[in-house]
């Protein structure tokens, strides 16, 4: 323990308050994360203010150090988490109800990997079949899955199979070898790693590393049947494969339309270009396992982020038997769905069909989103707009807040809402029309209460009143 229990308890009992305490009055290891930071950089290379401290259900306790130039003290506030597969996980509090399993797990799993079979991997993969296959109308037979640690292993695995699909171990043969196009999303993310960075379109991650010598990424715009066409038209009899997310995450929170979706799977199965959907930020998220409309069936299909229930870096690959094929050894990862990690997510996934949560986010997301659009209309000068699905929300900033994000954010957070910033498609390469500004993306928990919701709203109104009636940081 870095600070004793009774500490925390009266730390909370200020933060009801928001009371201040003196900077001096913590043990150094606080004084030292609140003035230097706990020694790495963020996404930025930077840090805020801001050391998160405890968490009870789906509130966190929050300590920020006050401007310099004042006293040297320290803010104590609560803020309710919607960074749900990050901080509170998909369940948020709920994750409660998996302590017996995880206890169980800690005694009584084996510590095996991949090479040899054991139950709490096979109930796992079951769970997860027969999930994919009612979402895509497919039987769960259709499918192989394999599981990966993070997001970004994940997009590395499927790109993999896209880009060995054809070829011959054992001739040295590329029956495919003509398909030499990939098709991703301007404004999309699919992972930090060298492969999944060909998929990305913008400069700051890309510029300086290596890129595919064989293969030619080009990039459409998400939700724009026209562009869709357009791509298709120009590259046609090349095209290997098609990367999208089940709605577009960093470029704005955007939803393809049935008909934009449809006309994608209609002019790959023409092309016979094979579709990955990057399922990583949005599944579990969207009132239904994925995001992608139903009984559409993708050749392949990753899962990660909330998959972990916020406890473990977990994620899957699955793809289509009668598409693709996995050469043995190149689906292998260190901590492939260990038997103690699978045990709890097995019975994370069996909590959410249990209670409905699916059902539950797609009843109560609308009502969320009505408030969301009603907030938007209501500070012009600061949102452009909310969309969304299930418990899956944006909000466009507008006017002088387009491009400050993170002040936005860190508003929020001072008001008592922890939220994240999605970049949005603002690069040159995109139509002016066409482009969207920095987002505020909130992804409560399936479990939150809806009074938890109520107040979110009733939070972040109160912080949009601020930012309407103040120039943003600098």
């Amino acid at each position: 323990m870095i600070i004793d229990r009774a500490r925390i308890e009266d730390l909370w009992g200020k933060a009801s308050t928001s009371g201040h305490v003196p900077l001096e009055a913590f043990p150094e290891s606080f004084r030292v994360c609140l003035t230097q930071g706990d020694g790495l950089a963020d996404h930025y290379a930077g840090r805020t203010p801001f050391l998160f401290a405890d968490q009870r259900n789906n509130r966190i306790l929050v300590l920020e150090k006050l401007a310099p130039g004042r006293e040297p003290s320290v803010r104590v506030f609560d803020a309710i988490n919607c960074t749900g597969g990050y901080g509170t996980g998909i369940l948020g509090s709920q994750v409660s109800a998996l302590e017996h399993d995880l206890v169980e797990a800690l005694h009584h799993c084996a510590t095996a990997n991949d090479e040899f079979h054991t139950i709490e991997r096979y109930e796992l993969v079951t769970q997860i079949r027969r999930l994919i296959g009612a979402h895509t109308g497919t039987s769960p037979e259709t499918w192989e899955i394999s599981f990966t640690s993070t997001g970004t292993e994940a997009m590395d695995l499927a790109m993999q199979l896209v880009m060995l699909d054809g070829f011959d171990l054992g001739t040295g043969r590329n029956s495919r070898q003509e398909r030499d196009v990939l098709i991703a999303c301007h404004g999309a993310w699919h992972g930090w790693g060298l492969n999944p960075n060909q998929l990305l379109d913008r400069r700051q991650f890309t510029e300086g590393l290596p890129r595919l010598g064989q293969h030619r990424v080009v990039f459409m715009r998400y939700g724009d049947e026209a562009s869709l066409r357009e791509v298709f038209e120009l590259h046609r009899g090349r095209i290997r494969g098609v990367f999208v997310e089940g709605i577009l995450g960093d470029g704005g929170v955007v939803r393809g339309s049935e008909s934009w979706w449809k006309a994608l799977f209609e002019l790959a199965s023409t092309e016979d270009a094979k579709i990955v959907d990057d399922e990583i930020l949005t599944g579990f998220r969207c009132g239904r396992l994925l995001a992608i409309p139903e009984q559409l069936t993708p050749d392949c299909v990753a899962l990660g982020k909330a998959m972990g229930l916020g406890l473990f870096p977990l994620s899957a690959v699955l793809w289509r038997k009668d598409r693709l094929h996995l050469r043995p050894g190149i689906g292998v990862r260190t901590f492939n769905a260990r038997p103690f990690q699978a045990r709890v997510v097995s019975a994370g996934l069996a909590l959410i069909e249990e209670q409905k949560l699916f059902e539950r986010a797609r009843v109560v997301g609308e009502r969320v989103m009505a408030k969301l659009q009603d907030l938007a209309r209501s500070y012009p000068a600061v949102f452009k707009g909310a969309r969304g699905m299930g418990f899956f929300f944006g909000l466009e900033l507008d006017g002088r807040y387009a491009r400050k994000g993170h002040s936005v954010r860190n508003m929020f957070l001072r008001h008592g809402v922890l939220t994240e910033i999605e970049s949005g498609l603002l690069g040159r390469q995109v139509p002016k029309q066409a482009r969207i500004n920095e987002t505020i993306r909130l992804t409560p928990p399936l479990g939150i209460a809806e009074s938890d919701l109520d107040e979110v709203i009733e939070r972040m109104s109160r912080a949009a009143a601020v930012l309407a009636s103040e120039s943003p940081e600098p």
